[in-house]
């Protein structure tokens, strides 16, 4: 997809990425918004490349990890899993369901969506 920042700009309110930037997936959106990420994911995924998917979905899983970090946004969390579950199945997201597994971890030293992500190891 070309101009794939501008668009999630301008179609969900994502700020650019800063000149050099590393972790923009994990930095860059409001949990507030999720529901607009996974939209867009859905709505461009067949133009986005592997690379655009891996950043989009990040963003994605970190608005979730974002909210359940916050007192009663349980149900948000919950009904914008259900749309990721299919999204990291659907488009075979292995290396961001293994790195927020947490594999060899304790659970205490996870992160809150951890437990979801084990489910689909």
């Amino acid at each position: 997809m070309d101009n794939f920042y501008e668009k999630m700009n301008e179609e969900c309110g994502v700020r650019l990425p800063f000149s050099g930037e590393q972790d923009w997936e994990w930095c860059a959106g409001d949990p507030k918004h999720t529901d607009d990420y996974i939209a867009f994911y859905n709505r461009h995924s067949e133009d986005m490349d592997i690379w655009q998917k891996y950043l989009a979905v990040n963003l994605i899983v970190q608005g979730i990890e974002d909210l359940l970090e916050q007192d009663g946004e349980q149900a948000a969390a919950d009904r914008l899993w259900a749309d990721t579950k299919e999204i990291l199945l659907r488009d075979n997201h292995r290396h961001t369901i293994f790195s927020w597994s947490c594999v060899d971890e304790e659970p205490e030293d996870c992160w809150n969506i951890t437990p979801r992500m084990r489910e689909l190891l």
